[in-house]
């Protein structure tokens, strides 16, 4: 596009990102405050993926952003604007990076407080942004066309350096301003800020000087603001100074589990004693990337003593107890990497051990135990694999893949997240010049019944996920919490594999499956024609609803003993 040649508002907004490698924008159209824009997308060579609900479309964003570093997401002042906003609270607590387009009333309408539809009728157009800025990183209104690119970049920007969503308020009487296109000539610098040198050299000698004295360091890996902004950097920390590395549950598929480095998954108390012994015994843990929560660390309090402790994170580097500030994490890894050449440290001998586990046709029903130990073999390298809050983000825990993009919320933990997030996901796969890979859903009836009407979006795009439908009659985590036999945790059971018919799926596009027990699994995992990525297909695994992941069990047990505890005076 020549520099000198004006272009609107939206046309810049929708070439910026896809600058930065965005080809699908994620949303659902409303009235007249968006129609305008959306005019620009296609002209602009971006596919607009229309979703059932706004809800529904964040959380496919965010499936989006997980495989592809970023996300874009279009919904309208209001109603729309309030209803993504779990997902994009979602996206900011688990630091995804989403842009978020907001389509408003005029400037002219608003400043003459018009009593609108979508609206409170007080004529106060900024009050849902107040209602939802807090779960956005960053949020701009798009006021003066003259100050709109630079706006534009710096929120694109800034949602990637931060790795969190941040929304562009955009008013319809803004879409066709001309802009002057000349930033357009230069890509988006989206390096961190440069570190203050004198705090960036304090801080890695207190880590090297920590080091020194440590027996037996290592290194715990989150998935945290770590997973496209500095993966390169943490595997070449962990090389140059011969750490074992341990990931958390939010960190799987960071460093690959079949790398000499890999050590082990550490989840608290559901932990292989091998791992958990290494791990709480080790003198100097170098923690990136980790949120310290429950569901992370299968624990409801983080055991550690923070004088053993250095704490990477964006903004905020945590050495003994010792707070470092202002400092950005890549650069400091980068640093300390670069400093590793100087510095000697004795090598340890990699006590890595292959998970590998080979299929076994037993006889018998379906359990969680079972299954998930069965799956190791069968996922593959460069997989996406999206797995549901509850008996699939737990059990998953079990498998030992290689090189697998795995996709969880173990801090929001939506329930419902997870279908509309494997949309998202196979849509940037999709997207992507690697099309081939597998996207791979594991999901409960439960949360499936929250966000079914996705499928729809699945079979209109051509999208071709591989979708495990836990058939065990509801919600088994409130089951094992409390209500163990009440009905108030059943759901109505559904035949879900006629949904596909139901949302317009042709004949022959797709395949379905019922499985009931251990050997048909088997045989299935095991059929070549089921493992391409050719087609969309959908399998039941029915499960008797008494039976759990071992992990969740132990987890459910710590949560009720926690919440019976009484509570303790002064607390």
């Amino acid at each position: 596009m020549p520099s000198r040649t004006p272009v609107s508002v939206a046309q810049y907004l929708f070439a910026r990102l896809k600058d930065v490698g965005i080809r699908s924008v994620h949303g659902v159209p409303g009235m007249r405050l968006q129609f305008a824009s959306l005019d620009y997308i296609s002209q602009t060579g971006l596919r607009w993926i229309v979703n059932c609900n706004e809800l529904n479309a964040g959380y496919a964003a965010d499936g989006y952003a997980r495989v592809h570093g970023i996300s874009a997401l279009m919904t309208v002042a209001g109603v729309g604007e309030l209803s993504v906003s779990n997902a994009i609270a979602g996206a900011y607590a688990e630091y995804v990076p989403i842009v978020h387009i907001v389509g408003q009333p005029s400037l002219r309408l608003q400043k003459q407080r018009k009593l609108l539809h979508h609206s409170l009728g007080d004529g106060d157009f900024e009050a849902m942004a107040r209602m939802s800025e807090r779960a956005a990183s960053k949020s701009v209104q798009l006021r003066c066309a003259a100050q709109a690119p630079g706006m534009i970049d710096e929120a694109i920007t800034h949602s990637w350096r931060s790795s969190r969503p941040v929304s562009i308020i955009l008013p319809t009487d803004m879409v066709h301003e001309p802009v002057i296109a000349a930033n357009l000539s230069h890509p988006l610098n989206m390096v961190p800020t440069a570190n203050n040198y004198v705090t960036e050299r304090r801080a890695v000698d207190a880590i090297l000087t920590a080091f020194r004295t440590a027996r037996q360091p290592i290194l715990l890996v989150g998935g945290y603001n770590v997973r496209f902004t500095k993966r390169r950097e943490v595997q070449e920390l962990a090389e140059a100074f011969g750490l074992p590395v341990f990931l958390s549950a939010s960190g799987r598929g960071i460093i690959d589990e079949e790398h000499p480095i890999f050590h082990g998954l550490y989840l608290g108390d559901c932990s292989d004693p091998n791992t958990a012994e290494m791990v709480r015994s080790s003198d100097l843990i170098i923690s990136i990337g980790n949120i310290h929560s429950d569901l992370s660390v299968a624990s409801l309090s983080w055991e550690l003593d923070p004088l053993r402790m250095v704490e990477i994170r964006d903004g905020l580097v945590q050495i003994k107890g010792k707070d470092y500030h202002g400092l950005s994490s890549p650069e400091l890894l980068q640093t300390l990497v670069h400093r590793a050449r100087d510095f000697t440290q004795t090598q340890r001998q990699s006590q890595h051990m292959s998970h590998t586990l080979s299929y076994r046709e037993e006889r018998g029903p379906l359990n969680h135990d079972w299954l998930w130990l069965s799956l190791s073999d069968w996922l593959q390298p460069v997989d996406t694999v999206i797995a549901e809050t509850g008996t699939s983000n737990l059990g998953i825990w079990s498998t030992r893949p290689r090189d697998v993009t795995y996709i969880s919320q173990y801090l929001w933990a939506s329930v419902g997240y997870s279908l509309d997030a494997c949309q998202g996901a196979a849509a940037a796969v999709q997207d992507s010049g690697h099309p081939n890979r597998r996207t791979v859903l594991f999901i409960g009836d439960g949360s499936f019944q929250f966000s079914c009407q996705e499928l729809s979006t699945i079979v209109r795009h051509n999208l071709t996920p591989i979708i495990f439908v836990i058939c065990n009659n509801g919600y088994t985590v409130e089951r094992l919490i409390h209500g163990r036999h009440e009905s108030y945790n059943d759901i109505q059971v559904w035949q879900y594999r006629k949904l596909l018919e139901v949302f317009g799926a042709g004949r022959g596009s797709y395949q379905t499956y019922q499985i009931r027990n251990k050997k048909e699994l088997s045989a299935l995992l095991q059929d070549s024609s089921f493992n391409d990525d050719s087609t969309l297909r959908f399998v039941e695994l029915h499960m008797d609803q008494r039976d759990a992941p071992s992990d969740l069990q132990i987890l459910t047990q710590q949560l009720v003993a926690w919440d019976t505890q009484p509570q303790r005076q002064g607390v």
